[in-house]
Protein backbone atom coordinates (compact mmCIF):
# COMPACT_ATOMS: atom_id res chain seq x y z
CA UNK A 1 0.00 0.00 0.00
CA UNK A 2 2.78 2.43 0.87
CA UNK A 3 4.45 1.74 -2.49
CA UNK A 4 1.21 2.41 -4.36
CA UNK A 5 0.74 5.71 -2.54
CA UNK A 6 4.35 6.69 -3.28
CA UNK A 7 3.75 6.04 -6.97
CA UNK A 8 0.77 8.43 -6.89
CA UNK A 9 2.97 11.13 -5.35
CA UNK A 10 5.65 10.60 -7.98
CA UNK A 11 3.07 10.69 -10.76
CA UNK A 12 1.55 13.90 -9.39
CA UNK A 13 5.00 15.52 -9.26
CA UNK A 14 6.10 14.52 -12.75
CA UNK A 15 2.72 15.06 -14.42
CA UNK A 16 1.13 18.26 -12.98
CA UNK A 17 -1.92 17.92 -15.24
CA UNK A 18 -2.39 14.17 -14.80
CA UNK A 19 -5.97 13.10 -14.03
CA UNK A 20 -6.14 10.04 -11.75
CA UNK A 21 -8.83 7.50 -12.58
CA UNK A 22 -8.13 4.48 -10.35
CA UNK A 23 -8.12 5.79 -6.78
CA UNK A 24 -11.10 3.92 -5.36
CA UNK A 25 -9.21 0.61 -5.60
CA UNK A 26 -6.76 1.97 -3.01
CA UNK A 27 -9.50 1.76 -0.36
CA UNK A 28 -8.26 -1.59 0.92
CA UNK A 29 -8.54 -3.36 4.26
CA UNK A 30 -4.94 -2.37 4.98
CA UNK A 31 -5.63 1.33 4.41
CA UNK A 32 -8.85 1.25 6.46
CA UNK A 33 -6.94 -0.47 9.27
CA UNK A 34 -4.33 2.31 9.27
CA UNK A 35 -7.13 4.89 9.29
CA UNK A 36 -8.83 3.14 12.22
CA UNK A 37 -5.62 3.10 14.29
CA UNK A 38 -5.27 6.87 13.85
CA UNK A 39 -8.65 7.58 15.45
CA UNK A 40 -8.62 9.37 18.78
CA UNK A 41 -10.23 7.33 21.54
CA UNK A 42 -11.75 10.16 23.62
CA UNK A 43 -14.03 11.76 21.01
CA UNK A 44 -17.82 12.02 21.24
CA UNK A 45 -19.86 9.46 19.26
CA UNK A 46 -21.93 10.31 16.20
CA UNK A 47 -25.63 9.75 15.58
CA UNK A 48 -25.33 5.97 16.05
CA UNK A 49 -23.87 6.38 19.58
CA UNK A 50 -20.94 4.05 18.78
CA UNK A 51 -17.63 5.10 20.33
CA UNK A 52 -14.17 4.00 19.21
CA UNK A 53 -13.96 1.78 22.30
CA UNK A 54 -17.19 0.02 21.32
CA UNK A 55 -15.97 -0.42 17.76
CA UNK A 56 -12.70 -1.86 19.05
CA UNK A 57 -14.42 -4.90 20.53
CA UNK A 58 -14.67 -6.46 17.05
CA UNK A 59 -12.78 -3.98 14.88
CA UNK A 60 -11.46 -6.56 12.40
CA UNK A 61 -14.94 -7.92 11.72
CA UNK A 62 -16.34 -4.38 11.43
CA UNK A 63 -13.65 -3.41 8.92
CA UNK A 64 -14.22 -6.55 6.86
CA UNK A 65 -17.91 -5.68 6.64
CA UNK A 66 -17.12 -2.04 5.87
CA UNK A 67 -14.75 -2.84 2.99
CA UNK A 68 -17.29 -5.26 1.51
CA UNK A 69 -20.04 -2.61 1.57
CA UNK A 70 -17.70 -0.01 0.07
CA UNK A 71 -16.77 -2.12 -2.94
CA UNK A 72 -20.25 -3.39 -3.73
CA UNK A 73 -21.64 0.16 -3.50
CA UNK A 74 -23.80 -0.45 -0.42
CA UNK A 75 -21.97 1.91 1.95
CA UNK A 76 -23.86 5.11 2.81
CA UNK A 77 -22.46 7.74 5.20
CA UNK A 78 -24.68 8.68 8.10
CA UNK A 79 -25.57 12.30 8.86
CA UNK A 80 -23.20 14.15 11.14
CA UNK A 81 -24.38 15.15 14.61
CA UNK A 82 -24.55 18.95 14.81
CA UNK A 83 -23.21 20.70 17.90
CA UNK A 84 -22.85 24.47 18.22
CA UNK A 85 -19.67 25.58 19.97
CA UNK A 86 -19.05 29.19 21.12
CA UNK A 87 -16.71 31.35 19.02
CA UNK A 88 -16.00 33.79 21.85
CA UNK A 89 -17.86 36.79 20.34
CA UNK A 90 -21.35 35.77 21.36
CA UNK A 91 -21.78 33.70 18.19
CA UNK A 92 -21.47 29.97 17.70
CA UNK A 93 -19.77 27.74 15.15
CA UNK A 94 -21.53 24.57 13.96
CA UNK A 95 -19.46 21.44 14.56
CA UNK A 96 -20.25 18.16 12.81
CA UNK A 97 -19.54 14.92 14.69
CA UNK A 98 -19.26 11.94 12.34
CA UNK A 99 -19.77 8.28 13.19
CA UNK A 100 -16.72 6.06 13.73
CA UNK A 101 -17.16 4.23 10.41
CA UNK A 102 -17.48 7.48 8.50
CA UNK A 103 -14.34 8.83 10.17
CA UNK A 104 -12.42 5.73 9.07
CA UNK A 105 -13.50 6.07 5.44
CA UNK A 106 -12.86 9.82 5.42
CA UNK A 107 -9.39 9.33 6.88
CA UNK A 108 -8.60 6.76 4.19
CA UNK A 109 -9.79 9.14 1.45
CA UNK A 110 -7.62 11.94 2.88
CA UNK A 111 -4.60 9.62 2.91
CA UNK A 112 -5.05 9.01 -0.82
CA UNK A 113 -5.92 12.54 -1.95
CA UNK A 114 -3.12 14.15 0.06
CA UNK A 115 -0.67 12.32 -2.18
CA UNK A 116 -1.96 14.39 -5.09
CA UNK A 117 -2.85 17.72 -3.54
CA UNK A 118 0.20 18.13 -1.31
CA UNK A 119 2.11 18.28 -4.59
CA UNK A 120 -0.32 20.83 -6.06
CA UNK A 121 -0.84 23.15 -3.08
CA UNK A 122 1.16 26.37 -3.06
CA UNK A 123 3.58 27.21 -0.28
CA UNK A 124 1.27 30.07 0.69
CA UNK A 125 -1.19 27.60 2.26
CA UNK A 126 -0.65 26.47 5.86
CA UNK A 127 -3.93 25.30 7.33
CA UNK A 128 -4.59 21.61 8.06
CA UNK A 129 -1.62 20.34 6.09
CA UNK A 130 0.99 17.79 7.21
CA UNK A 131 4.02 19.39 8.86
CA UNK A 132 2.50 22.90 8.88
CA UNK A 133 1.12 25.01 11.68
CA UNK A 134 -0.25 28.39 12.70
CA UNK A 135 3.19 29.36 13.96
CA UNK A 136 4.68 28.55 10.55
CA UNK A 137 2.11 30.82 8.88
CA UNK A 138 2.86 33.62 11.35
CA UNK A 139 6.58 33.14 10.77
CA UNK A 140 6.21 33.33 6.98
CA UNK A 141 4.10 36.48 7.21
CA UNK A 142 6.64 38.06 9.57
CA UNK A 143 9.50 37.32 7.20
CA UNK A 144 7.62 38.80 4.23
CA UNK A 145 6.76 42.01 6.06
CA UNK A 146 10.27 42.41 7.51
CA UNK A 147 12.37 41.58 4.45
CA UNK A 148 10.29 42.24 1.34
CA UNK A 149 8.95 45.40 -0.25
CA UNK A 150 5.74 45.57 1.74
CA UNK A 151 3.98 48.86 2.46
CA UNK A 152 0.31 47.81 2.43
CA UNK A 153 -1.72 45.02 4.01
CA UNK A 154 -5.09 43.85 2.71
CA UNK A 155 -6.95 42.14 5.54
CA UNK A 156 -10.02 40.31 4.25
CA UNK A 157 -12.44 37.76 5.71
CA UNK A 158 -14.67 35.29 3.87
CA UNK A 159 -18.13 35.25 5.38
CA UNK A 160 -19.11 31.80 6.70
CA UNK A 161 -16.76 29.98 4.33
CA UNK A 162 -17.34 26.42 5.59
CA UNK A 163 -21.11 26.90 5.39
CA UNK A 164 -21.16 28.20 1.80
CA UNK A 165 -18.84 25.95 -0.19
CA UNK A 166 -20.73 25.11 -3.40
CA UNK A 167 -20.88 21.32 -3.82
CA UNK A 168 -21.18 21.46 -7.60
CA UNK A 169 -18.21 23.81 -8.01
CA UNK A 170 -16.17 21.73 -5.55
CA UNK A 171 -16.74 18.57 -7.59
CA UNK A 172 -15.79 20.47 -10.77
CA UNK A 173 -12.51 21.50 -9.14
CA UNK A 174 -11.83 17.97 -7.93
CA UNK A 175 -12.31 16.68 -11.48
CA UNK A 176 -9.24 18.63 -12.55
CA UNK A 177 -7.18 15.92 -10.84
CA UNK A 178 -9.63 13.08 -10.14
CA UNK A 179 -11.54 11.19 -12.84
CA UNK A 180 -12.42 8.10 -10.80
CA UNK A 181 -16.26 8.08 -10.77
CA UNK A 182 -16.46 5.84 -7.70
CA UNK A 183 -14.20 8.12 -5.64
CA UNK A 184 -16.05 11.25 -6.73
CA UNK A 185 -19.40 9.59 -5.96
CA UNK A 186 -18.18 8.63 -2.48
CA UNK A 187 -17.07 12.20 -1.75
CA UNK A 188 -20.44 13.50 -2.96
CA UNK A 189 -22.22 11.12 -0.61
CA UNK A 190 -20.36 12.65 2.30
CA UNK A 191 -21.25 16.15 1.11
CA UNK A 192 -24.95 15.21 0.85
CA UNK A 193 -25.11 13.04 4.00
CA UNK A 194 -26.98 15.73 5.93
CA UNK A 195 -26.87 16.75 9.58
CA UNK A 196 -28.87 15.73 12.63
CA UNK A 197 -30.06 18.72 14.68
CA UNK A 198 -32.11 18.04 17.82
CA UNK A 199 -33.23 14.69 16.45
CA UNK A 200 -34.26 16.08 13.05
CA UNK A 201 -32.34 15.21 9.89
CA UNK A 202 -31.67 18.13 7.57
CA UNK A 203 -30.24 18.05 4.07
CA UNK A 204 -26.94 19.74 3.23
CA UNK A 205 -27.08 21.47 -0.14
CA UNK A 206 -23.93 23.51 0.44
CA UNK A 207 -20.97 23.74 2.79
CA UNK A 208 -18.61 21.24 4.39
CA UNK A 209 -19.14 20.35 8.07
CA UNK A 210 -16.45 21.68 10.39
CA UNK A 211 -15.06 18.96 12.58
CA UNK A 212 -15.12 16.24 9.93
CA UNK A 213 -11.88 14.52 8.89
CA UNK A 214 -12.46 15.15 5.19
CA UNK A 215 -13.63 18.78 5.34
CA UNK A 216 -10.22 20.48 5.85
CA UNK A 217 -8.79 18.83 2.74
CA UNK A 218 -11.85 19.67 0.64
CA UNK A 219 -11.75 23.26 1.93
CA UNK A 220 -8.08 23.53 1.01
CA UNK A 221 -8.77 22.17 -2.50
CA UNK A 222 -11.56 24.73 -2.93
CA UNK A 223 -9.46 27.70 -1.82
CA UNK A 224 -6.41 26.42 -3.69
CA UNK A 225 -8.22 27.04 -6.97
CA UNK A 226 -10.43 29.93 -5.86
CA UNK A 227 -7.69 31.96 -4.16
CA UNK A 228 -4.10 30.60 -4.05
CA UNK A 229 -3.69 29.43 -7.66
CA UNK A 230 -5.59 32.43 -8.99
CA UNK A 231 -3.43 34.84 -6.97
CA UNK A 232 -0.16 33.26 -8.13
CA UNK A 233 -1.01 32.72 -11.80
CA UNK A 234 -3.41 35.55 -12.65
CA UNK A 235 -3.12 38.34 -10.09
CA UNK A 236 0.63 38.71 -9.45
CA UNK A 237 1.71 38.89 -13.12
CA UNK A 238 -0.67 41.85 -13.64
CA UNK A 239 0.63 43.90 -10.70
CA UNK A 240 3.28 46.62 -10.84
CA UNK A 241 4.97 45.81 -7.53
CA UNK A 242 5.63 42.86 -5.26
CA UNK A 243 2.68 41.00 -3.72
CA UNK A 244 2.37 38.07 -1.32
CA UNK A 245 -0.38 35.88 0.11
CA UNK A 246 -0.36 33.86 3.34
CA UNK A 247 -3.41 31.67 4.04
CA UNK A 248 -4.36 29.44 6.95
CA UNK A 249 -7.62 27.62 6.14
CA UNK A 250 -10.07 30.45 5.30
CA UNK A 251 -8.01 33.18 7.03
CA UNK A 252 -5.64 35.00 4.69
CA UNK A 253 -3.53 38.14 4.49
CA UNK A 254 -2.28 39.83 1.31
CA UNK A 255 0.81 42.08 1.41
CA UNK A 256 1.67 44.62 -1.30
CA UNK A 257 4.41 47.00 -2.26
CA UNK A 258 2.06 49.46 -3.98
CA UNK A 259 -1.24 50.89 -2.80
CA UNK A 260 -2.67 50.76 -6.32
CA UNK A 261 -2.09 47.00 -6.50
CA UNK A 262 -3.74 46.46 -3.13
CA UNK A 263 -6.79 48.45 -4.19
CA UNK A 264 -7.03 46.52 -7.48
CA UNK A 265 -7.15 43.26 -5.54
CA UNK A 266 -9.84 44.57 -3.22
CA UNK A 267 -11.91 45.50 -6.28
CA UNK A 268 -11.66 42.13 -8.04
CA UNK A 269 -11.63 39.79 -5.00
CA UNK A 270 -15.39 40.03 -4.27
CA UNK A 271 -16.12 39.22 -7.94
CA UNK A 272 -13.76 36.26 -7.86
CA UNK A 273 -15.33 34.85 -4.70
CA UNK A 274 -18.86 35.40 -6.01
CA UNK A 275 -18.12 33.02 -8.91
CA UNK A 276 -17.74 30.29 -6.31
CA UNK A 277 -20.74 31.23 -4.09
CA UNK A 278 -18.57 33.05 -1.53
CA UNK A 279 -18.57 36.63 -0.30
CA UNK A 280 -16.37 38.93 1.74
CA UNK A 281 -17.41 40.16 5.18
CA UNK A 282 -17.22 43.90 4.44
CA UNK A 283 -17.08 44.83 8.13
CA UNK A 284 -13.94 42.71 8.57
CA UNK A 285 -12.15 43.86 5.42
CA UNK A 286 -9.61 46.68 5.55
CA UNK A 287 -6.63 48.14 3.71
CA UNK A 288 -3.91 49.69 5.85
CA UNK A 289 -0.46 51.14 5.50
CA UNK A 290 1.94 48.70 7.14
CA UNK A 291 5.59 47.69 7.02
CA UNK A 292 9.11 49.02 7.44
CA UNK A 293 8.30 52.51 6.17
CA UNK A 294 4.72 52.78 7.41
CA UNK A 295 5.54 54.91 10.44
CA UNK A 296 7.52 57.38 8.32
CA UNK A 297 4.85 57.55 5.60
CA UNK A 298 2.04 58.00 8.14
CA UNK A 299 3.90 60.89 9.79
CA UNK A 300 4.52 62.58 6.45
CA UNK A 301 0.84 62.42 5.61
CA UNK A 302 -0.40 63.29 9.07
CA UNK A 303 -2.21 59.98 9.44
CA UNK A 304 -1.06 59.19 12.97
CA UNK A 305 0.30 55.78 13.90
CA UNK A 306 0.18 52.87 11.41
CA UNK A 307 -2.84 50.62 11.68
CA UNK A 308 -3.02 47.11 13.11
CA UNK A 309 -4.56 43.88 11.82
CA UNK A 310 -5.57 40.56 13.37
CA UNK A 311 -4.45 37.19 12.03
CA UNK A 312 -4.68 33.78 13.71
CA UNK A 313 -5.56 35.19 17.12
CA UNK A 314 -2.80 37.83 17.22
CA UNK A 315 -2.89 41.58 16.70
CA UNK A 316 0.01 42.60 14.44
CA UNK A 317 1.48 46.08 14.76
CA UNK A 318 4.53 48.06 13.66
CA UNK A 319 7.17 48.15 16.39
CA UNK A 320 10.85 48.88 16.81
CA UNK A 321 13.92 47.06 17.98
CA UNK A 322 16.27 48.60 20.53
CA UNK A 323 18.30 49.84 17.58
CA UNK A 324 15.16 51.73 16.37
CA UNK A 325 14.88 49.52 13.31
CA UNK A 326 11.48 48.21 12.25
CA UNK A 327 10.12 45.06 13.84
CA UNK A 328 6.79 43.35 13.26
CA UNK A 329 5.34 42.71 16.70
CA UNK A 330 2.40 40.63 17.88
CA UNK A 331 0.22 40.45 20.95
CA UNK A 332 -2.79 38.35 21.85
CA UNK A 333 -5.82 39.81 20.09
CA UNK A 334 -8.11 41.47 22.62
CA UNK A 335 -11.18 39.53 21.47
CA UNK A 336 -9.34 36.22 21.79
CA UNK A 337 -7.97 37.20 25.20
CA UNK A 338 -11.41 38.11 26.54
CA UNK A 339 -12.98 34.99 25.01
CA UNK A 340 -10.37 32.75 26.66
CA UNK A 341 -11.07 34.31 30.04
CA UNK A 342 -14.84 33.90 29.59
CA UNK A 343 -14.35 30.24 28.71
CA UNK A 344 -12.14 29.73 31.74
CA UNK A 345 -14.64 31.45 34.04
CA UNK A 346 -17.48 29.28 32.71
CA UNK A 347 -15.41 26.12 33.07
CA UNK A 348 -14.57 26.93 36.70
CA UNK A 349 -18.23 27.62 37.43
CA UNK A 350 -19.14 24.18 36.04
CA UNK A 351 -16.69 22.50 38.45
CA UNK A 352 -17.64 24.02 41.79
CA UNK A 353 -18.05 20.57 43.34
CA UNK A 354 -15.30 18.73 41.45
CA UNK A 355 -12.40 17.55 43.65
CA UNK A 356 -9.77 20.24 43.84
CA UNK A 357 -6.92 17.99 42.68
CA UNK A 358 -8.75 17.12 39.45
CA UNK A 359 -9.59 20.75 38.73
CA UNK A 360 -6.03 21.90 39.38
CA UNK A 361 -4.54 19.35 37.00
CA UNK A 362 -6.90 20.29 34.17
CA UNK A 363 -6.55 24.00 34.90
CA UNK A 364 -2.79 23.85 34.52
CA UNK A 365 -3.19 21.86 31.29
CA UNK A 366 -5.45 24.64 29.95
CA UNK A 367 -2.91 27.30 30.92
CA UNK A 368 -0.04 25.39 29.31
CA UNK A 369 -2.09 25.05 26.11
CA UNK A 370 -2.64 28.82 26.09
CA UNK A 371 1.05 29.51 26.60
CA UNK A 372 2.03 27.00 23.94
CA UNK A 373 0.01 28.77 21.27
CA UNK A 374 0.28 32.43 22.30
CA UNK A 375 3.86 32.20 23.56
CA UNK A 376 5.61 33.92 20.64
CA UNK A 377 8.09 36.77 20.32
CA UNK A 378 7.05 40.01 22.11
CA UNK A 379 3.92 38.50 23.66
CA UNK A 380 5.33 37.65 27.12
CA UNK A 381 3.48 40.53 28.87
CA UNK A 382 0.15 39.23 27.58
CA UNK A 383 0.95 35.70 28.75
CA UNK A 384 1.63 36.99 32.26
CA UNK A 385 -1.48 39.16 32.08
CA UNK A 386 -3.53 36.08 31.25
CA UNK A 387 -1.96 34.13 34.11
CA UNK A 388 -2.72 37.00 36.51
CA UNK A 389 -6.36 37.15 35.36
CA UNK A 390 -6.64 33.37 35.69
CA UNK A 391 -5.28 33.61 39.24
CA UNK A 392 -7.98 36.17 40.11
CA UNK A 393 -10.68 33.87 38.71
CA UNK A 394 -9.33 30.88 40.65
CA UNK A 395 -9.25 32.88 43.89
CA UNK A 396 -12.91 33.83 43.55
CA UNK A 397 -13.78 30.26 42.47
CA UNK A 398 -12.14 28.78 45.57
CA UNK A 399 -14.11 31.10 47.82
CA UNK A 400 -17.38 30.13 46.15
CA UNK A 401 -16.93 26.42 46.83
CA UNK A 402 -18.36 26.91 50.33
CA UNK A 403 -20.85 29.30 51.93
CA UNK A 404 -18.19 31.03 54.00
CA UNK A 405 -15.08 32.66 52.56
CA UNK A 406 -12.42 29.97 52.78
CA UNK A 407 -9.22 31.87 51.95
CA UNK A 408 -7.85 35.38 52.04
CA UNK A 409 -5.09 36.44 49.68
CA UNK A 410 -2.29 35.53 52.08
CA UNK A 411 -3.70 32.03 52.52
CA UNK A 412 -4.26 31.74 48.79
CA UNK A 413 -0.66 32.74 48.04
CA UNK A 414 0.55 30.15 50.53
CA UNK A 415 -1.60 27.56 48.78
CA UNK A 416 -0.18 28.66 45.44
CA UNK A 417 3.33 28.11 46.77
CA UNK A 418 2.43 24.46 47.42
CA UNK A 419 0.33 23.97 44.27
CA UNK A 420 1.47 26.58 41.75
CA UNK A 421 -0.39 27.63 38.66
CA UNK A 422 1.45 26.82 35.45
CA UNK A 423 3.66 29.65 34.18
CA UNK A 424 5.01 30.25 30.68
CA UNK A 425 8.48 28.78 30.25
CA UNK A 426 9.74 29.97 26.89
CA UNK A 427 8.60 31.64 23.70
CA UNK A 428 8.40 30.23 20.19
CA UNK A 429 11.01 32.11 18.16
CA UNK A 430 9.16 32.97 14.97
CA UNK A 431 12.14 34.88 13.66
CA UNK A 432 14.35 31.79 13.93
CA UNK A 433 11.64 29.79 12.14
CA UNK A 434 11.72 32.38 9.35
CA UNK A 435 15.47 32.08 8.97
CA UNK A 436 15.25 28.29 8.90
CA UNK A 437 12.73 28.35 6.06
CA UNK A 438 14.20 31.36 4.26
CA UNK A 439 15.21 29.30 1.25
CA UNK A 440 11.54 28.59 0.44
CA UNK A 441 10.37 32.19 0.61
CA UNK A 442 10.80 32.60 -3.10
CA UNK A 443 7.86 30.26 -3.62
CA UNK A 444 5.59 32.77 -1.93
Amino acid sequence: MHDRLERITQRAETHPKEVFNNLFSLLTLELLGDAYRKLKRDKAPGVDGVTVNHYEANWQGHLQDLIARLHRGAYRPQPSLRRDIPKGNGKTRPLGIACVEDKIVQRAIVTILERIYEVDFHDTSYGFRPGRSCHAALSALGQIVATRKVSWISDADIRGFFDHVCHERLVELLRQRIADPKMLALIQRFLKAGVMIEGQRRTTDEGVPQGSVLSPLLANVYLHYVLDHWFQREVKPRLQGEAYLVRYADDFICAFERESDARRLQEVLPKRLAKFSLELAAEKTQLLRFGRFARRDCQRRGEGAPGTFAFLGFTHFCGQRRTHRFKLKRRTAKKKYQAKLRDLKLWLHQHLTTPLSEVWETLNAKLRGHYQYYGVNDNWPWLMKFRGAAKQLVYRWLNRRSQSKSKNWSQFDAYMDRFPLASPKKLVDLIAMSRARGSTLGDL
